[in-house]
């Protein structure tokens, strides 16, 4: 098919806007889509620095050269952030990961910071795996939030940006639904204002499509990983894979059902449930690193897992 703007080759359709688009009017469109998302929901109010959260994977690496390019023209910087988490299991997974997210960043030119998990912190995901009773990507989850929030606290961003996209969203509030999570799902939203940091979380992808920054990786050439983490193969189980693949089979038969459904959510449903359920938490001071921590706990949930881990080899105290 042509392209629906000019005479070129189309290399994706867009079913739910009745566009076929080239290259170059994909790149255009999703350019628009951002930066009218970040418009719409307050992400670039007062931002100058952007820290972005890059894991190697499809959606951050594509969010890095977009919010790249709208920095030439919007005028704030962009920071590359990634970390090591030490997920080997005979891939050398975290490696390769490491290795494709400071090639986007060499190629863009963009400066760019690397955490080494094990060094910086004394453990990896893999010792988290094995060392406590905890589900792994729960452990991975509250070491990425730990050391990207404190990364960007000390790059002095005023804003970090993650890859979650549209598919993503559709699924966390489905899946809000079906568990009745609704604290949860009452603090699932595309901005996060500063709660213990002085930064806001934004996801400027949240209302664009897996296929749509797929096929932008794909035709610009960006250099992405395509193996998923080893240890999380079978994270989640049947439940949220069945929910995502019936979304899926909902977009085919009726375009635009995702995008409507987070749109719907964002704006008319989150605010009450935020009313009703959300309470905001008084803040004191960790004892072991200093960050932010709920008033009422000495230790931050990041400092007790190191804790445990530590315990677990043997070792009282870290620092």
């Amino acid at each position: 098919m042509k392209c629906s703007k000019c005479d070129r080759d189309a290399v994706i359709r867009i079913p739910y806007a009745n566009l076929y688009l080239c290259k170059e009017h994909l790149n255009e469109y999703l350019e628009e889509r951002v930066e009218r998302t970040m418009r719409k929901y307050g992400m670039l109010k007062g931002v100058k620095r952007i820290a972005v959260a890059v894991s190697g994977g499809k959606d951050s690496t594509s969010l890095l050269h977009i919010l790249h390019r709208l920095s030439q023209r919007l005028g704030f910087e962009v920071i590359g952030v990634t970390i090591d988490l030490g997920i080997d299991s005979g891939r050398a997974y975290s490696s390769k990961s490491v290795e494709v997210a400071v090639k986007n960043f060499e190629a863009l030119r963009v400066p760019y910071r690397v955490v080494s998990l094990k060094r910086e912190y004394g453990f990896t995901v893999e010792d988290a795996k094995r060392g406590i009773r905890r589900p792994v990507c729960s452990s991975c989850g509250l070491a990425k939030r730990y050391v990207l929030s404190q990364v960007a606290e000390e790059e002095k961003a005023d804003a970090l940006a993650t890859g979650h996209n549209l598919n993503d969203m559709a699924q966390f509030v489905m899946i809000g639904y079906y568990s009745g999570d609704v604290e949860n799902l009452a603090r699932l939203e595309p901005v996060s204002p500063p709660k213990f940091y002085s930064h806001y979380k934004i996801k400027p992808l949240f209302l664009t499509y897996e296929k749509e920054i797929m096929t932008f990786a794909l035709v610009n050439g960006i250099p992405f990983m395509i193996e998923s983490c080893p240890l999380s193969w079978r994270v989640g189980g049947t439940t949220q894979e069945a929910m995502r693949r019936k979304l899926e089979e909902l977009e085919e038969q009726v375009p635009g059902f995702m995008l409507r459904l987070v749109e719907t959510f964002v704006n008319k449903v989150r605010g009450p449930l935020a009313e009703k359920y959300v309470r905001e938490e008084e803040v004191s001071k960790c004892k072991v690193c200093g960050r932010p921590t709920v008033k009422g706990r000495d230790i931050c949930s990041f400092c007790a897992m190191r804790l445990k881990l530590a315990r677990s080899q043997g070792v009282s105290k870290v620092s």
